[in-house]
């Protein structure tokens, strides 16, 4: 009976332990985001608003003051939305799995479809709306699953090459013509190197 007891009383300390709590916003990574959400195994931990985010965006920085105030919220709690963070730059792999192109990016994962969150208004009153019912004006999308490594590679590639749309249409700016001349730059020394090692050599004739 008491091993029992100290059995029971070892889960739920571990429980505890790991589980989100109110008032967190839980740090996700590439490594950790699939098991914490379970997002395409039937999402038993709750209903998530991710915030897709990166170190040194001003904005990002403006509106998390917003959702700490959110993951502490007990209306979010007893409706059982969780809130997590992705550092973007540091994980790419999720972030390329959910489409991410910009950040600050609010992404509501709720019975398996996808919301993203495109109010001009990034309030604690605005963001509360939309994951307390708002998202249901949307269609949403279905979570994609974790990809393979080949399906990683060609959306890494899709996501170059849409922001380098973006980059020749002048969305991104100086930092997008930037990036236009490095890739130029890059393709040319590349095909200068395969054509160095690839093609036959021609030698000249001694007269």
């Amino acid at each position: 009976m008491r091993l029992s007891l100290c059995f029971l009383f070892s889960l739920l300390i571990t429980f505890l332990n790991v589980s989100p709590t109110n008032g967190e916003i839980m740090k996700l990574d590439d490594g950790t985001f699939e098991h914490e959400t379970q997002s395409s195994t039937g999402m038993t931990t709750g209903s998530w608003l991710i915030f897709f985010k990166a170190a040194r965006c001003p904005h990002c920085q403006k509106l998390l003051p917003h959702l700490e105030r959110l993951s502490e919220d007990q209306d979010l709690y007893e409706q059982g939305i969780v809130l997590g963070s992705v550092d973007v730059l540091g994980n790419r792999g999720v972030s390329v799995r959910f489409g991410i192109r910009g950040f600050p990016t609010l992404v509501y994962l709720h019975q398996g479809r996808m919301y993203i969150y495109k109010g001009k208004s990034r309030t604690f009153d605005a963001v509360k709306s939309f994951v307390m019912g708002g998202y249901r004006e949307e269609e949403g999308e279905v979570i994609p699953k974790p990809p393979t490594a080949m399906e990683h590679g060609m959306k890494i590639v899709k996501a170059i090459g849409l922001e380098l749309f973006d980059a020749a249409k002048g969305k991104q700016g100086p930092a997008g013509y930037a990036m236009i001349v490095m890739v130029g730059i890059l393709m040319f020394l590349f095909f200068g190197f395969i054509s160095l090692c690839f093609l036959p050599s021609t030698k000249q004739k001694d007269s």
